[in-house]
């Protein structure tokens, strides 16, 4: 695609990162981000912008301090961008770009648990009964497979868009599987995204979750936080 076709404006790029988007803008935008480092560059800089006037904001007395600081070392401003980077591929891996373990792999492969440990995040979006049946096995297969070798792991399903029928109780037909893992497995979250159900409920859906579901305030940004404590991520 001609970069010319990657006219991003910056009132789509704060919206991409407020998750405002739907997913043939969100996907666009991405796209934009892979093949184009000035789309790149500038969305680095609006999540630095964003960062440093809230942290300025929530540290009223050193807000001076911060911005002549900023001015003088611009290398800790690309650091700070950088950081983003490392955040953005998670981003990319949860709309099934390189990174992550695909569906297919998802539904057949068997669990192989690694020399170095690592808690995992599984992300669901698919309101298909085929794809959340399968999430669920390969959770408690990875629960199993730990639990066999006496080793520690914590797990969250987390849910957003279509994903998060799994979670409804007015529509979920899996909740006696999620009781099931709860009861079988201490070390098991399940957790939907507040921002998918605000959605869901600015068009007058009334969402009641199970029990057995905790809510997290933004699933992107829950995945990103997993990923910068070593969490491995895999999209159902």
């Amino acid at each position: 695609m001609n970069k010319a076709n990657y006219l991003i404006s910056d009132e789509e790029l704060n919206a991409f990162l407020d998750e405002q988007l739907d997913s043939h803008e969100r996907d666009r935008v991405l796209e934009a981000i892979n093949a184009d480092t000035r789309v790149n560059q500038r969305i680095n800089e609006l999540r630095l912008l964003r960062d440093m006037v809230q942290h300025a904001y929530e540290e009223p007395p050193q807000r001076d301090r911060l911005i002549r600081h900023a001015s003088r070392t611009s290398n800790s401003r690309w650091a700070i961008a950088a950081s983003f980077v490392l955040s953005l591929g998670v981003v990319l891996g949860w709309f099934g770009h390189q990174g992550v373990v695909a569906e297919n792999q998802l539904a057949n492969s068997s669990v192989n648990v690694p020399a170095k440990l690592s808690n995992v995040i599984l992300h669901l979006s698919s309101s298909n009964p085929e794809r959340i049946s399968a999430a669920l096995d390969k959770a408690e297969e990875m629960l199993l497979a730990y639990k066999a070798q006496n080793k520690d792991l914590r797990l969250e399903v987390i849910a957003n868009d279509g994903g998060l029928n799994l979670m409804r109780n007015d529509i979920s037909s899996f909740q006696p599987r999620i009781q099931q893992l709860k009861n079988k497995y201490g070390n098991v979250e399940f957790l939907a995204c507040a921002k998918a159900i605000k959605r869901l409920q600015e068009k007058g859906v009334d969402v009641e979750l199970l029990p057995e579901v905790k809510v997290a305030p933004s699933a992107l940004k829950q995945i990103i936080q997993r990923m910068q404590e070593d969490w491995r991520y895999i999209k159902a």
